[in-house]
């Protein structure tokens, strides 16, 4: 038995224990309580992805490829049994099929091998057969679950940090110290106040002094009252800028309190308030508060719908991690002669 033989036996293995626990994490995501983020789910998933796209690219024959492909989708019976999700499992396993054919189409007419180039001709088609899979699982379990019932919150936190606030801090000058993980609410408020106030005389203010003192006093004199005067200025500079700093403090943290829904002290690093802020802004706008809706029979559909077009966009943006680290694994496996490169001589037609 060659090395691409029993790597493909152990990619299969791998990629129906995979999709197993894969399947059990979307009804838990549902069922288990405080299991509102779906990261376990859609780690799973990314994994289950690219043992699929290592499937479709190593697995010589195509039947023992297809029986891996809907075997590894049949596992979702097992967690939500119904005619509904066998007619899932069926329009998924066309889809896959499907992208199975397109990518090892694209790859054998390349003169070169390029997993990139052939995923991206069957991507869409894997994605969707997955993604059917898991929104039917998803409507059957909420439809006969009597909990609450409520659409997956996303986890953007990664994203919010690594894309969003660098952009606001490339568009705002004023949001740079966004970027400061260490920086707490109340430095920022600090940092954002453009105010300067002065704490000494000007030279206008020195004029007028002089002129309200009596002519008759010597330098000297007139000299020790002004400097009483700049340090009962300089007190009450102090004084004054204390207490509007303080008011500062308080309006601030009460916008932010508004804005995130919760209680800022000060001491809260400012770059997890927005993050949390802008995760809010997400999860309230895909999972918003229905009340006596839920017991509605049309409920779980528009639930699933919404699902469908939440985890849709976020599949894309995986897509493009999963086929990379796709292209990792064959680095991997050319660097220790696991696989081989052969060259082989083709013809074909061409119009003369």
């Amino acid at each position: 038995m060659n090395k691409r033989k029993i790597l493909t036996i152990i990619l299969g293995v791998l990629t129906m224990g995979v999709a197993f626990f894969a399947w059990l994490s979307v009804r838990s995501a549902i069922i288990v309580p405080d299991s509102s983020t779906w990261v376990i789910p859609m780690l799973l998933f990314s994994i289950y992805f690219v043992l699929i796209c290592l499937n479709i690219f190593l697995f010589q024959e195509t039947l023992p490829l297809e029986l891996i492909l809907i075997g590894s989708l049949v596992l979702s019976l097992l967690f939500a049994f119904a005619l509904l999700q066998v007619g899932a499992i069926l329009l998924g396993a066309y889809f896959a099929f499907l992208a199975s054919r397109k990518i090892r189409e694209d790859m054998e007419l390349n003169i070169k091998i390029s997993p990139w180039k052939s995923l991206q001709a069957g991507k869409s088609y894997l994605l969707l057969s997955v993604i059917i899979v898991i929104c039917m699982q998803y409507f059957l379990t909420i439809n006969g679950f009597d909990g609450e019932k409520k659409v997956p919150h996303i986890d953007a936190s990664f994203i919010t940090k690594k894309i969003v606030i660098p952009f606001i801090s490339s568009v705002n000058p004023q949001f740079e110290a966004l970027k400061d993980e260490t920086l707490t609410v109340d430095q920022f408020i600090l940092q954002t106040q453009n105010s300067d106030q002065g704490s000494v005389f000007s030279a206008v203010e020195e004029e007028m002094l002089d002129a309200q003192l009596p002519p008759n006093l010597t330098p000297e004199q007139r000299e020790l009252i002004k400097n009483q005067a700049r340090e009962n200025f300089s007190n009450t500079q102090s004084q004054l800028a204390q207490k509007n700093q303080e008011l500062v403090f308080e309006m601030g943290r009460k916008q932010l309190s508004e804005m995130v829904g919760v209680s800022v002290t000060g001491s809260e690093k400012i770059s997890e308030i927005f993050t949390g802020l802008i995760n809010n802004k997400i999860n309230d706008y895909f999972n918003p508060r229905v009340g006596g809706y839920e017991k509605n029979s049309v409920f779980p559909i528009i639930l699933t719908i919404v699902l469908f077009l939440t985890i849709y966009p976020i599949g894309v943006i995986l897509c493009v991690v999963c086929f990379l680290f796709v292209r990792l694994v064959f680095f991997i496996l050319f660097k220790f002669g696991i696989l081989s490169i052969g060259l082989v001589t083709v013809s074909k037609e061409v119009l003369e």
